[in-house]
């Protein structure tokens, strides 16, 4: 019964993370505001939140239920604690995105409980990985962790920000959290990607920190790039 419950759970994560890693492309390539431009950033969120869940739940076996998973318990260690941190990551990056669309730039709509409760959730976790890549010599653990220590920073500072527009001109910073925080998305996605991937089909790549450097580098870079590009001011 955990077999079946785990096989249906894993095709569920591939088939979900599979959208996931396909549609991220299509709403940075397509003209923003358009109708393709919603409904593909909504399938990427949607598939994004899915693949997280899923990702979370299968880390629980890998971490409390050994039994059910192949592999030695250091290997176990470490996959179940990155695929609950990439998996957390992911949602809470999706979630935020999601929610920058909708409150635009009313900042008080932004300071509740759960908003502020997930990102130190996910400091917190960020930190734990960090220590465990730290104490365990694991480069990939210890890589990954800085893909939050990126990120939540810059949230935190944009829903605890008063909003005091410039005369005449409505500010758009919202834009940037919107787009950081779909881009980190898939930054963990991709990392996860080339993680995993290389754990089934290259054993001997497993744990390669320079894999996971490949997303971040180009995530990073498209960043920046965006940030040039959108201006600050409506």
């Amino acid at each position: 019964m955990v077999d079946w419950l785990i096989a249906g759970l894993v095709f569920f994560h591939v088939a979900t993370g599979s959208v996931a890693l396909v549609t991220f492309w299509l709403p940075l390539v397509v003209k923003k505001g358009q109708r393709t431009h919603r409904v593909t950033g909504r399938v990427f969120a949607i598939s994004m939140i899915a693949a997280g869940l899923t990702a979370m739940f299968l880390a629980s076996f890998h971490l409390t239920a050994p039994e059910w998973v192949n592999g030695t318990a250091e290997t176990r260690l470490t996959l179940g604690w990155m695929m609950l941190y990439l998996g957390f990551l992911s949602t809470v990056l999706v979630l935020f995105g999601l929610k920058t669309v909708r409150n635009k730039g009313r900042h008080y709509l932004y300071n509740t409980t759960w908003i502020v409760g997930l990102h130190g959730a996910l400091a917190a976790l960020a930190i734990w990985i960090f220590w465990l890549g730290w104490s365990h010599s694991e480069l990939l653990l210890i890589g990954v962790s800085f893909i939050a220590f990126l990120m939540v920073p810059g949230n935190i500072r944009f829903i605890l920000r008063q909003s005091q527009p410039a005369p005449g001109r409505l500010r758009r910073e919202w834009l940037y959290q919107h787009f950081t925080s779909m881009i980190g998305a898939g930054i963990a996605a991709y990392s996860a990607f080339l993680s995993f991937g290389a754990a089934l089909f290259m054993p001997t790549q497993a744990f390669n920190p320079y894999l996971w450097t490949i997303p971040t580098i180009l995530g990073v870079s498209f960043m920046l790039w965006l940030a040039k590009r959108q201006p600050r001011y409506d």
